[in-house]
């Protein structure tokens, strides 16, 4: 910016873009332009300079200079030089004993001289270093911002910390394996913030049937938080949830998930109550009962559960359950594993009609039940007549 003698405020910007070629074609009465146009885009970045800068390239290598070599591909600001085959080319250098390797040469100078790796330097930097298990200098890179992160690159570093994985994937915008380094890590509340900053519909399913395989508790953890949702509204159906679970038979977790879904106790989840009662009546009989025991369920189907209880030996729960006076006779017979306080009880809350034709089969089938059919006789005979 200047003002001239008139007082005109003028504003001029060099074109950066067309320094070298200017000098290396206008300035033809410089015997030595070539040197200063290299000079200058070495110095300040200016494109145009890539042929110069390769031939300095391959003076250096050639003469054994790698450093020298690997501060060209640095300063070639226009990236010409950084490539697949200029790795290949270093990498192909065999290591002299007592010496640092060539390709290390170039990444240790890119580093030093250059904002940032790009996504296949970085690669080819990484893979090697988590092979040593060097962890403070992918988390230094990582903090200087010297790496351009791709999956690919959370991928290789994945093995040795997910955090620094996790970490990568967000730079790189891999939603799907942010957020299952999230699931991964518990941080469960980070799934459903994740999500909605960024509008990404996860695929919950498939990330529920990979963490099962690997880490059942945190799957449980997670269906759960899915369950729950953001301000109460599910992010994944519950019977899919049921469905992926039993399909690896974990009952034990289904159980878990079941009953935080269902302690609301609605009439609209009445097929989720008969199904978490039949799945443990048939495979966990004591669990079933201790659910029965919590008196938490209501809206299930009673006559199916009733047959589910007779078939697993809980005769004083297939009581509870039935109705029809066939079904309460024909359990009637297994008096003898109830206990005698339950079955008295019970006859209080039978029609009279079906109480006398129980009281008849009692003793019929079994004399030691002599005594209850009494107890029911004294306690309730005007009731039942």
């Amino acid at each position: 910016i200047f003002v001239n003698r008139k007082g005109a405020v003028t504003h001029v910007r060099v074109a950066e873009a067309n320094i070298v070629n200017y000098i290396n074609n206008q300035l033809v009465h410089l015997p030595n332009r070539q040197e200063i146009a290299f000079t200058m885009a070495r110095r300040f970045g200016f494109p145009g300079a890539d042929e110069l800068f390769q031939r300095q390239f391959a003076t250096f290598f050639a003469s054994g200079d790698y450093k020298n070599a690997a501060l060209m591909a640095a300063r070639c600001k226009s990236g010409a030089l950084r490539t697949p085959a200029t790795i290949q080319q270093f990498k192909s250098v065999p290591v002299q004993p007592g010496q640092t390797s060539p390709v290390l040469t170039y990444f240790s100078t890119l580093l030093e001289h250059s904002d940032k790796l790009n996504a296949l330097e970085a690669v080819e930097l990484v893979r090697p270093v988590v092979q040593q298990q060097r962890r403070e200098l992918i988390e230094k890179w990582l903090k200087e911002d010297k790496l351009e992160c791709s999956e690919e690159l959370g991928d290789i570093v994945k093995p040795l910390d997910t955090r620094f994985a996790l970490s990568i994937y967000l730079r790189a915008t891999v939603h799907q394996k942010v957020i299952a380094c999230f699931v991964e890590t518990g941080q469960f509340d980070q799934v459903m913030a994740y999500a909605k900053k960024t509008g990404y519909q996860a695929d919950y399913t498939a990330l529920l049937q990979n963490m099962l395989l690997a880490n059942p508790e945190g799957a449980t953890n997670f269906a759960k938080g899915l369950l729950e949702g953001p301000n109460g509204q599910p992010l994944i159906d519950i019977n899919q949830v049921v469905k992926i679970f039993m399909e690896q038979n974990r009952l034990q977790e289904t159980t878990s998930i079941l009953l935080e879904a269902l302690k609301g106790n609605r009439p609209d989840q009445s097929a989720l109550q008969t199904q978490l009662l039949a799945m443990n009546l048939q495979q966990a009989p004591k669990v079933a009962e201790a659910i029965l025991q919590m008196n938490m369920l209501t809206h299930y189907d009673k006559a199916y559960i009733g047959q589910l209880c007779e078939k697993a030996g809980l005769m004083q729960w297939a009581l509870e359950h039935y109705q029809d006076p066939s079904d309460l006779k024909r359990v009637m017979l297994h008096a003898h594993q109830m206990t005698p306080e339950f079955l008295v009880n019970y006859f209080s809350r039978m029609p009279p009609e079906t109480a006398l034709e129980c009281l008849t089969d009692l003793l019929r089938h079994n004399r030691q039940n002599l005594q209850v059919v009494v107890q029911v006789a004294i306690k309730y005979h005007e009731q039942i007549g």
